[in-house]
């Protein structure tokens, strides 16, 4: 699967626990660093991804931070295929997507085993937009 994605985290005060995925781990399972977007009214950390398997467990490594405040932390997720930004927030300790008015995540089932693969993002959808809703969605 050959997918870009950006990912944006908003988390204020959180510049501690953001600061270790700035810089370089190769124990991570996903690859590349984060880059402080803004200080101010918020707090953000932004990355870029060229390949999905790039970013293979990064929602799962974030979920598990020593977060300060779990509660203000924002994950925007947008796969190049997503017509908007999804949005992923801390609920009971895992990090979850919030539901957005208008938008349905779609999964496509692999052609050969017409099974959906369990690391796969799906696209998230306008259902209000031009193309509406994708038929098998």
């Amino acid at each position: 699967m050959s997918r870009f994605a950006e990912v944006i985290v908003l988390a204020n005060g959180e510049e501690e626990t953001m600061e270790p995925l700035t810089r370089p781990d190769d124990s991570r399972e996903w690859s590349g660093c984060f880059t402080d977007i803004g200080r101010g009214m918020f707090d953000g950390w932004a990355i870029e991804f060229v390949r999905r398997s790039r970013w293979v467990g990064l929602l799962e490594n974030l979920e598990s931070l020593p977060w300060k405040s779990p509660h203000s932390v924002q994950v925007l997720v947008h796969d190049e295929e997503d017509e908007c930004f999804g949005l992923w927030m801390i609920h009971d300790g895992r990090l979850v997507e919030i539901p957005l008015p208008r938008t349905r995540r779609a999964f496509w089932p692999n052609r050969s085993t017409g099974e959906v693969h369990p690391d796969d993002p799906g696209i998230l959808i306008r259902t209000d937009g031009p193309g509406g809703w994708p038929e098998g969605g």
